[in-house]
């Protein structure tokens, strides 16, 4: 059966609460005694996350322990105290399911990008490119950049300190400016200080998650009031911070993140740098036919042997004939790259997206379910289908009919075949 997550969870106590964070997450869970861990060394690259229940234990004197799971390049992620708060992500032994929840899924989606990029640029030197040909973006290259908002000037402070090895910080203490200036494109991250007056800032969060361009950004919120946690991660935020307490892991979580969007630039680089070579659509700069088949492959023979959801989506100009033959060609070509653009804008960082033929697009969606590909395509649904895609020297809007539809991938699966499935069931839950 197919899994969103494969997790290793080191405990010597009940891991009820655990297990009970996960249960309508679809992850596959093993538990082992925390001395235990030897015997399952050559195990560990099954897995997409290692949790660790350190209750009683002192982890202070398991640097081996510690060691030996990032030696494996394994996200690891300790519940309770933490020795190493700067460096190791952690949440606290009363924290609220969301709270662990999203910390987990979102280092498991860090190294699903991680997976993706090593997977495309191998699928890309078989066009040629070679790796020195391709370097990662340098700190300089990258924004690495975080917007800060907020008036506090105790918590400024602090912030400003715990960050200055990951990011540039800018402070904005005036919410109602923010949006605006996210909205310039020029940041990996917006900190939240506080609720607001009048939960003004939840609303802001809100406004982040509700703006198409802004979906994306992580939202970190520092709180002084615990009991604001939970109302946080509801209002839409990626990670929140309780201040003083947990100021020491403000840095380790913040760069999960802005390594998450990072990766994202990676991705993007990778492709506008390959174009010289066969492997994008010259129409609409997405991946080319030949480029999806071939890395498609690949992402399927991954996914099966890690027994891993993959789904799987068309997005279909149902229409592009006849606009062809009514405005000519030219119109076709300008909705065609218009659609692609929305693409490219829209999906997350780790999805792969690619031309399939004349009038229809393929995303893949690595370790996602259905359900959980049907929640991060409502963008794209809801922009496709209601932009007015205009076109040089005709007054009007051009109407495009988008169809979208979406399907899960099983074993040894023909690609053409499973776009039909996709087809056929259309965009519903």
């Amino acid at each position: 059966m197919a899994v969103t997550a494969n997790i290793l969870v080191l405990s010597d106590e009940p891991t009820d609460k655990i297990q009970n964070c996960f249960e309508d997450e679809n992850v596959a869970l093993t538990k082992s005694a925390i001395l235990d861990f030897d015997s399952l060394k050559d195990d560990i690259a099954d897995f997409d996350l290692v949790l660790i229940q350190s209750g009683s234990n002192n982890l202070q004197g398991k640097a081996d322990l510690l060691e030996g799971i990032a030696n494996a390049e394994i996200p690891l992620l300790i519940v309770g105290d933490n020795p190493k708060a700067s460096d190791i992500q952690s949440v606290p032994d009363n924290f609220c399911d969301l709270e662990l929840r999203t910390r987990a899924l979102s280092m498991i989606r860090l190294q699903t990008m991680k997976q993706e990029y090593d997977r495309r640029q191998n699928t890309t030197s078989l066009y040629g490119f070679m790796e020195k040909d391709f370097s990662e973006p340098s700190p300089e290259e990258a924004q690495n950049a975080i917007l800060l908002v907020g008036n506090q000037n105790a918590i400024v402070g602090d912030v400003m300190l715990q960050l200055s090895r990951v990011a540039k910080v800018r402070l904005c203490p005036n919410a109602d400016l923010v949006a605006d200036e996210l909205r310039a494109g020029n940041y990996d991250a917006v900190i939240i200080l506080g609720a607001g007056q009048g939960d003004v800032n939840f609303r802001l969060c809100l406004d982040i998650r509700g703006d198409s361009r802004l979906y994306n950004l992580p939202v970190i919120f520092v709180l002084e009031n615990e009991n604001n946690r939970e109302a946080a991660y509801i209002h839409g935020a990626s990670d929140i911070v309780i201040h003083p307490g947990e100021m020491s892991s403000l840095f380790a979580r913040s760069k999960l993140l802005i390594d998450q969007s990072q990766l994202r630039f990676s991705l993007q680089k990778l492709l506008k740098t390959s174009r010289p070579l066969p492997v994008t659509d010259g129409l609409t700069g997405l991946y080319s036919h030949g480029f999806v088949h071939a890395h498609m492959k690949h992402m399927i023979a991954d996914h099966s042997s890690r027994s891993k959801h993959l789904t799987v989506a068309s997005v279909e100009i149902a229409n592009l004939t006849e606009i062809n033959e009514e405005y000519g060609y030219p119109a076709g070509d300008q909705v065609l790259r218009q659609v692609g653009n929305i693409l490219s804008l829209l999906m997350r960082g780790e999805d792969f997206c690619g031309r399939f033929n004349s009038n229809s697009f393929l995303i893949a969606l690595p370790g996602t379910a259905r359900r959980d590909a049907f929640i991060a395509l409502s963008r794209v649904y809801g922009v496709t289908r209601n932009t007015e895609y205009t076109i040089a020297a005709i007054a009007r809007p051009v109407e495009a009919t988008i169809k979208i539809g979406l399907t899960e991938m099983l074993d040894d699966e023909d690609l053409a075949i499973v776009l039909k499935r996709a087809q056929a069931e259309g965009y519903s839950e």
